[in-house]
């Protein structure tokens, strides 16, 4: 049980550190207005991780409380996944920096698409917990023995939020994550498509758009996919919207160079 107090710890330290880090953003009147919006994104995304890890620590420091092994792994699974949450939010930030002393030094290391794909599928597990008629599952289009060149942790960082986004716009059907190299020659495509409520065709040509000011009224499923787009092009890749994906819902794609 120490470990489980001492790893909510330690996520309220990484939220502190979140927060102090905003400095890092640019200063240019532009960039002040994507501040003033990603500030509130941030505000509201690390609320849903700190009150869980709050109310799972609370449980857990009751004296007369016993828990089964599977109950205390639960627990446990749990406050990892929303520290992790936090983590990522910080990485986040530092992604978005031009402090090139304090940002994040992209890495060339080779990895496997469809185990990065499974584990972002793992770790949103939590996020539909509540909602048994959406099924989340991996589409297997190439060998498990493949493997590509990228920043590992970016990926999983863009891949983490499309997956956030679907589950918060599905309440039935499925949301199904995959990749393959031959939908875009020369590039390895992974994408997220759900049975959602989808993208009205109005806002379309914007999803992507990094936005010059407040009254654009970009909502937080539309900043994260501008910070999507931004963190793919640090990749030298790009996010595009299948606009052929013809069944109820949204189709959205990861595109990087194969390396």
């Amino acid at each position: 049980m120490m470990a489980i107090a001492l790893l909510a710890v330690c996520a309220v330290v990484l939220a502190v550190l979140l927060c102090r880090s905003i400095v890092l953003l640019r200063t240019t009147q532009r960039e002040n207005y994507m501040k003033q919006a990603f500030l509130r994104n941030i505000s509201n995304e690390i609320r849903t991780p700190l009150k869980a890890i709050g109310v799972l620590s609370q449980t857990v420091s009751k004296e007369d409380l016993y828990l089964s092994k599977n109950e205390k792994r639960n627990i446990a699974d749990q406050l990892q996944y929303n520290a992790g949450l936090i983590g990522t939010l910080f990485d986040e930030m530092m992604l978005l920096s031009d402090n090139e002393a304090e940002g994040h030094h992209l890495k060339d290391e080779s990895f496997s698409p469809n185990a990065l794909c499974r584990r972002c599928l793992e770790a949103s597990m939590y996020n539909l917990h509540h909602r048994q008629e959406v099924k989340l599952q991996f589409k297997r289009e190439v060998s498990d023995e493949f493997f590509v060149k990228s920043d590992r942790h970016v990926v999983e960082l863009i891949l983490n939020k499309l997956i956030v986004n679907a589950c918060r716009f599905t309440e039935e059907g499925s949301i199904t994550v995959g990749c393959n190299t031959a939908e875009h020659p020369g590039m390895l495509s992974i994408y997220v498509c759900d049975t959602g409520v989808g993208i009205p065709e109005g806002r379309l040509p914007k999803v992507f758009a990094w936005f010059d000011s407040p009254a654009e009224g970009m909502d937080q499923a539309e900043l994260d996919l501008s910070i999507c787009q931004r963190l793919a092009e640090k990749l030298g890749g790009r996010m595009v919207i299948d606009a052929r994906y013809d069944q109820r819902g949204t189709r959205v794609l990861l595109l990087l160079p194969q390396k």
